[in-house]
């Protein structure tokens, strides 16, 4: 048969899959999570549709005219939260009132501005001021303006009964006010985690210098608010989940002891749908000497024997607790086992930390049990130096845009090496190759976060269009060549500030952030199958679409279009990915195919039109 030929009958076939809609190879080909910005009222992630679960935690302060914000008395408070009364007299201070707020942060014109639904029950009066305002006697149960373009929103406890005190206060964006009990996660949350298939929640559990070590210690979903050193309720992680379909991924706090731990793994084999797994992984960072969980982990190697440096023992004693961690798990998930991905994490510029770590997991003096992990995890950010260098360069003030996005193109390299390194570690270990945390991380660093004229430069860098090329770049290595398996972005919905750049997108309008199309076009569109889109329209040849050359001797064509930003795949007759890499140009892109030669599909679309072509490439 001539290659002519050949070729035709391949795109015959394809074609007739795709008329006769039979099932494509829908096998997640890039898998990704995403990590979840933290709970709190500044943060444009607003995840709940009662913003009251958002709130910040109260503030006491003196009734007394002309006060301080704040008088850091400890006002006595019911199981759920609320204050037993208001005003409160301690007998040595002045009488005290109460207030929390909600949006506060550079959200204005960001949330929802709208009629919200303001209830509360008890006995007394609230005040609200900043976006909405007004005095209101308890119980209440009415709707309040909202104008977002004002800032944030404050709710003053004027009065509360003792023996009938205000509680149940709930603020309810526009248009949930009748489903925000059976629904209470906001939509726009739950359309963006659709691409991912896990999602980590060390954020939303406020790993990081956790005092939580007693199960009572916990988050309640009743409690007034989610935004407290303890974390969130786990109640509401497995909802999340099981809504989305996505698996979770959990960190156990550093402090908590073994009944806290059994009793979170039964939650989590009860709670969670049983396609659904549990990423267990033992607190975050245990490597890292800024956090108190490293100092902890020190601390509590010393008490057991352990010898060498501080940071040795924390090593020694991460192994160990994790061990414990792992085996708990497993003892409460007998007989389903496969629900569980245990997880060691380590530090990923440092394969000789990561031996050490998982040479002590295997060690029976730290793991008698013998209890097996599936996975090691790190977390290779590029470009975390990039900042700093051109600080200590004196260039701050002098370099442009697009020199700070040359400085991390050229820091990939360094990522990928730590991609590298770190999967012969887990080869050797026999364990999967995954990412607790990863991407840009491009920081001016304290030495010079108060340039602002520089810092505004590298928040530039990050909305500037190369950036998604640096994310293709980036995903390419660690799924195409390093052979990375999962990878947590993070993380999801950010401010951008001096202290970071963190959020994929800057709230949940922006969906032309560059970061986010870099996820977009190089990892969501490999774990897309074909034929939910011969099953939602009929596709046809474009004459919209152009691509030259068509056929392709070296493997790269252009494709010319007029869509705003649109998703392309390609598929070969059976429906599978090709692998591609791709540049934005002026008026098209540019694909690369390195390791395929035959007919393929070009799928082109921007959620309005979908175009096909055929493409050969010899």
């Amino acid at each position: 048969m001539s290659i002519t030929k050949y070729l035709v009958s391949l795109c015959a076939t394809f074609l007739l899959v795709i008329a006769l809609g039979v099932s494509s190879n829908a096998q997640i080909q890039r898998p990704i999570g995403t990590n979840l910005t933290g709970i709190v009222d500044y943060s444009a992630e607003y995840e709940f549709v009662d913003a009251f679960k958002q709130t910040r935690e109260w503030i006491a302060h003196d009734l007394a005219p002309g006060s301080p914000w704040s008088s850091d008395v400890q006002i006595p408070l019911r199981p759920d939260g609320y204050p037993k009364e208001i005003p409160y007299d301690d007998g040595s201070h002045p009488l005290q009132g109460i207030r929390t707020l909600m949006f506060f942060g550079d959200l204005e014109g960001v949330y929802p501005s709208g009629k919200y639904r303001l209830t509360a029950s008890g006995t007394g009066q609230i005040s609200l001021w900043g976006a909405a305002s007004g005095t209101f006697q308890c119980p209440v149960d009415t709707m309040v303006d909202v104008d977002s373009q004002r800032g944030g929103i404050a709710l003053e406890i004027e009065r509360s009964d003792k023996s009938d005190p205000i509680h149940d206060i709930h603020f309810i964006l526009p248009g949930f006010d009748q489903t925000y009990e059976t629904d209470p996660f906001y939509p726009a949350l739950l359309d963006f985690l659709k691409d991912f298939q896990v999602i980590r929640f060390m954020d939303w559990m406020m790993t990081n210098d956790s005092p939580v070590e007693s199960w009572e210690d916990r988050n309640t979903p009743d409690y007034y608010t989610q935004t407290l050193g303890n974390g969130i309720a786990y109640e509401y992680i497995i909802d999340l989940c099981n809504r989305t379909g996505k698996d979770a991924w959990i960190c156990v706090p550093h402090r908590a002891n073994d009944a806290y731990i059994d009793s979170l793994a039964t939650l989590f084999k009860n709670g969670l749908d049983k396609e659904r797994k549990v990423y267990v992984e033992y607190s975050n960072e245990v490597w890292n000497g800024i956090f108190e969980q490293n100092r902890y982990a020190a601390r509590e190697g010393l008490k057991l024997g352990y010898s060498g440096e501080p940071w040795e023992r924390s090593w020694q004693y991460y192994a160990k607790r994790t061990a414990d961690v792992h085996r708990i798990f497993e003892e409460v998930f007998k007989g389903e086992e496969k629900r569980l991905v245990k997880v060691i994490a380590s530090q990923a510029a440092n394969p000789w930390v990561t031996n050490y770590i998982l040479e002590h997991y295997s060690d029976s003096k730290y793991n008698p049990s013998g209890v097996k992990a599936d996975a090691l995890a790190t977390a290779p950010y590029f470009g975390g130096a990039v900042g700093r260098k051109i600080g200590d360069a004196h260039l701050a003030n002098t370099i442009t845009v697009d020199a700070i996005l040359d400085s991390m193109e050229n820091a990939l390299e360094e990522a990928f090496e730590w991609m590298d390194g770190t999967k012969r570690v887990a080869d050797r270990f026999h364990l999967d190759h995954i990412a607790y945390e990863g991407g840009q991380h491009l920081i001016a660093g304290w030495e010079y976060n108060n340039n602002e004229a520089y810092v505004n430069k590298l928040l530039d860098a990050n909305r500037h269009p190369r950036m998604e090329d640096l994310y293709c770049q980036y995903f390419d290595h660690w799924y195409g060549v390093s052979g990375g398996g999962l990878f947590a972005n993070f993380s999801s919905h950010g401010n951008y500030s001096k202290w970071g750049s963190w959020g994929v997108k800057e709230s949940y309008e922006d969906t032309l952030a560059p970061k986010y199309l870099g996820l977009k076009h190089c990892v969501f569109e490999y774990n897309t199958d074909v034929m939910t889109y011969a099953q939602s329209t009929q596709l046809k040849e474009s004459s919209s679409v152009a691509v030259s050359p068509n056929p392709s001797k070296d493997g790269t064509i252009v494709v010319q279009h007029n869509m705003v930003n649109p998703a392309v795949h390609l598929y070969d007759p059976a429906g599978n990915p090709v692998i591609h890499t791709r540049t934005t140009v002026q008026g098209g892109l540019i694909l690369q195919v390195k390791h395929y030669k035959g007919v393929a599909a070009l799928i082109i679309e921007d959620g309005r039109r979908i175009w096909t072509k055929r493409v050969v490439f010899l």
